[in-house]
């Protein structure tokens, strides 16, 4: 039922089975279940010791789809805290919107919003919203920021839970599209990611499927009904930063894919490459 007890099955029941590849780093970085969790042991410690986040804090993520996407949402499903995960599509105004509305203690953010990121963390400082800590995936980040897999890497893989979690208490929040308005958080509890994961496993998964998700992961369809069920059953998944029709075509056949999900749009952007 709760978060952050799906990566520690995998590690007891297939610790070595490939878990993530994803094809948006160069190398391309391929993980075990094992190294899958132990990634989400040491975020979550990290967050826990260093940034202060417990039960219910808010830890956000402003990046194009990546393994930090899933190490993010576990090590807070670890702790009992919220994964908040940013709609990159949106004006940088916009985002500090949300950021005032959920006052995460820590961001975490790619390369590609690295000004977007300056812009709102200068309008936060010294403010009730001011964000303590940031965490950069590449580059050199802004002043202060932490680079993400060098943290990551130095901090303890120990195992970590949430003694006082309940099954509504809040797991994630997406933001909807504000296609009428401004963007509004729909919070996300664990007993419905795991209703919203047995909807989808019940559609003929199997234990031996490859999944090749184009969905971004601050979408539900993305993070939780096609890569969490993936999750609980042991598959191996493939990220992409975002879609790519040739990108797809090629990945499809070279990791034997099984499952895959897109809108109208991409297939037949897929028929025409």
């Amino acid at each position: 039922m709760y978060i952050g007890d799906y990566l520690g099955r995998r590690e007891i029941y297939s610790p070595d089975k490939l878990a993530i590849i994803d094809v948006g780093k160069q190398p391309e970085l391929r993980i075990t279940y094992r190294q899958f969790n132990e990634r989400a042991k040491r975020l979550a410690n990290w967050l826990h010791d260093v940034a202060g986040v417990g039960k219910g804090d808010r830890v956000a993520i402003l990046a194009r789809d990546g393994v930090e996407h899933l190490d993010c949402f576990y090590a807070c499903g670890k702790l009992g805290a919220i994964h908040t995960a940013l709609n990159w599509r949106l004006h940088w105004r916009e985002t500090a919107g949300i950021v005032q509305n959920t006052t995460p203690k820590v961001l975490i953010y790619s390369d590609d919003f690295k000004e977007s990121v300056r812009a709102l963390a200068d309008q936060i400082r010294n403010s009730q919203f001011e964000i303590r800590h940031y965490l950069h995936i590449e580059g050199d980040g802004i002043p202060g920021s932490q680079h993400f897999e060098t943290t990551l890497q130095s901090s303890p893989a120990t195992p970590i839970t949430c003694e006082t979690l309940e099954a509504e208490d809040i797991a994630c929040l997406l933001f909807t599209g504000g296609t009428t308005g401004l963007p509004k958080g729909a919070m996300i509890s664990h007993r419905m990611i795991c209703w919203n994961v047995l909807n989808t496993v019940i559609h003929d998964l199997h234990h031996d499927d490859v999944y090749l998700n184009i969905y971004p992961l601050f979408h539900a369809g993305g993070l939780f009904a096609y890569m969490s069920s993936q999750v609980v059953f042991g598959n191996t998944s493939v990220l992409t930063r975002q879609f790519d029709p040739v990108q797809v075509l090629d990945l499809i056949q070279r990791e034997k894919v099984t499952v895959f999900a897109g809108v109208p749009t991409m297939y037949q952007m897929m028929l025409q490459a």
